[in-house]
This record gives structure tokens, C-alpha cells and sequence, in this order.
């Protein structure tokens, strides 16, 4: 029996808690690592430099001692630089959001009929209603992004309008009200805003030489694989949540179809902000070598989901799967 949507909301919540804790023991080890590679880095620069060897293993014991204490105590001020970084990382997600893909929040008087269509749907699923960002895009999509359902802001990429019918853009933002209500946005959100530091960091360092792009390699890596734990079995949650909430599931279809078939480039996406978006940018995963963003990209790509979406809303599959 499909979960309900309380039991979906919930199982996020959990999930929120546990990022949380992941997400600081990967500051710890972040720290400790950069911490005991400049010590080495010293200690073996004094060595070779004055030609100076340790001649007896008690110094060698003693120098391993005053390493490992010196990770220990690195790992406590990563336990404490993480909890002063992550409610920062909160509070500044949005802004990074909006400055990362060129989007502005709405005037009130500005696109009326997708504020009126958010409003409306808002009431329906019983939420605040969530504030509007346009996107000057030209490639159909749309992202929700917000720590918490009452505070979130549901962006819409010019081309959205332009490729959907009226039924079909509001059915979109259906989805994206159906996706606040049960927290994947605060799911998503929450992962974007812990992860996406070392993923940025890691690969802005790759140019910046060995002892950079090595000491960012795990805290990546980690950060790559947080992003593919919290997020998995998203998509068909997601779609569950979309056609239970949805008046109109064949609107919805039609929709992620359109926006399946289109391939024009997102022309502002990241890797570390990807997961935030209705269709995860196929551009990023072309982009991309790491293992971790292909599997997070089966999990979210729209083309195996819209033929567990029709199964959903009962619709025949579509020509392009039927037998012969």
C-alpha cells in the first residue's frame, strides 16, 4: 500500500534530523583533515629542510600522539564551526538560490495568473501560500526552495509559461505546492544548503593544486553521497504526493512530457543546487563523472517517472512504450 502523505511529510522530517547530524560529522572530519595535513605539511618541511630525523621510535610515538591529538581537537572545532555554519547555511540558501539562477522575486502585480493560481492551490493543501520567483530562462522547469513549508519560494523559468497550457502550468505548480506541504522542499532545500559548500568548494579547488583538490576530495565525496541518501526515492514519493493532490493528474503528465522532450539547456544551474529543480538539469549530468550525481539523476530524470505517473493516475502508457 502506497504511503500517506502524513507518513511521506514525516519520513522527511526524520530525514531532515539525520542530515542535520551528517552533515556536522562531515564539518568534523572537513577540519581534522585540513588540520593534520598542514601540520604534516610543517613537520615534514622542518624535517627535510634542517635534515633533522627523528632517531628513535619514542619521538616517532610522540609525534603520531601530538598528531592524533591535534585531529581530536580539529574534529571538536568542527563540531563547532558546524553549528554556527549550518543556521547560516539556512538563512543564506535562498538568496544563493536566487543569485545562482538570475531569478527575482515577483512584484505583486507581476504574472497575476501564477500568483493566483499559487494562492488558490495553496488554500487547497491548507499552507501559507508560497512566495513567486521568475527565472529568465528560456528552458522549461521549475524549483521550490524553503527550509520549512512556511517559508518557501516556488520559482517559474520564463520558458515554463511559454511551453504550457494554462491547465498544464497549473497542474506544474500543483506539483511543486504538493512537494511543499508533504517537506520535500525542505528536504531538498536542507541538503542543497549542507552539501552544497564541499561540493562547490572541492571542485572550485581542483585548479588550485594537489594538497587543495586532495584535502576537498572527501569531504565532497560525502557531501555528493548525502545528497544521494537524503534524496532517494524522492521522485516516485514526489509523484505519489503530485497525482493524489492534483485535480487534474493528466494536466500534470502532458506537463513533465513537455518538459522531458524539451532540450534546451538550463543556462544557470549547478550541481550543488540541481536537486531542487522539477526536472533535474540533464546538462549536469552530462557534465558530471562522479557516480553519485548519475544515481541521484535516475532518481529525479523525468523519463522513467512520467510512465509511473500514468500507472498512478490509471492513464494508458504512453505510444512511445507500448508493445507492438
Amino acid at each position: 500500500m502506497a504511503d500517506s502523505p502524513d507518513l511521506f511529510a514525516r519520513r522527511n522530517r526524520a530525514r531532515i534530523a539525520l542530515l542535520l547530524v551528517l552533515a556536522t560529522v562531515n564539518y568534523m572530519i572537513a577540519v581534522a583533515l585540513a588540520t593534520v595535513a598542514v601540520v604534516l605539511t610543517l613537520v615534514f618541511g622542518v624535517i627535510f629542510g634542517l635534515e633533522v630525523f627523528p632517531d628513535d621510535l619514542d619521538t616517532l610515538k610522540y609525534m603520531a600522539i601530538g598528531i592524533v591529538g591535534l585531529a581530536v581537537l580539529s574534529g571538536i572545532a568542527g563540531l563547532a564551526i558546524g553549528l554556527v555554519r549550518i543556521p547560516f547555511q539556512r538563512r543564506s540558501l535562498e538568496k544563493r538560490v536566487l543569485a545562482e539562477t538570475g531569478a527575482h522575486l515577483a512584484d505583486p502585480d507581476e504574472h497575476a495568473e501564477v500568483r493566483n493560481l499559487l494562492d488558490g492551490l495553496a488554500i487547497a493543501a491548507g499552507i501559507t501560500a508560497p512566495r513567486f520567483a521568475v527565472i529568465d530562462d528560456a528552458a522549461p522547469n521549475s524549483f521550490g526552495v524553503g527550509t520549512r513549508p512556511s517559508n518557501t519560494v516556488v520559482g517559474v523559468t520564463a520558458g515554463l509559461s511559454k511551453a504550457l497550457s494554462r491547465d498544464e502550468l497549473e497542474a506544474v505548480l500543483a506539483y511543486e505546492v504538493s512537494r511543499i506541504r508533504s517537506w520535500d522542499v525542505a528536504l531538498a532545500s536542507w541538503t542543497v544548503a549542507l552539501t552544497s559548500g564541499a561540493i562547490v568548494a572541492a571542485e572550485s579547488s581542483d585548479d588550485d593544486g594537489l594538497l587543495k583538490s586532495g584535502l576537498g576530495y572527501l569531504p565532497k565525496k560525502f557531501g555528493e553521497w548525502l545528497q544521494v541518501w537524503a534524496l532517494r526515492d524522492q521522485g516516485v514519493e514526489r509523484d505519489r504526493a503530485a497525482i493524489r493532490f492534483t485535480r487534474n493528474p493528466g494536466s500534470l503528465i502532458r506537463a513533465l512530457e513537455k518538459l522531458d522532450a524539451d532540450s534546451t539547456a538550463m543556462t544557470c544551474v549547478t550541481r550543488a543546487t540541481a536537486p531542487l529543480w522539477v526536472e533535474f538539469p540533464a546538462q549536469v549530468v552530462s557534465g558530471s563523472s562522479s557516480k553519485a550525481t548519475r544515481r541521484l539523476a535516475k532518481e529525479l530524470l523525468l523519463d522513467e517517472r512520467i510512465e509511473y505517473l500514468r500507472d498512478l493516475a490509471r492513464e494508458p502508457a504512453s505510444k512511445a512504450t507500448e508493445t507492438p
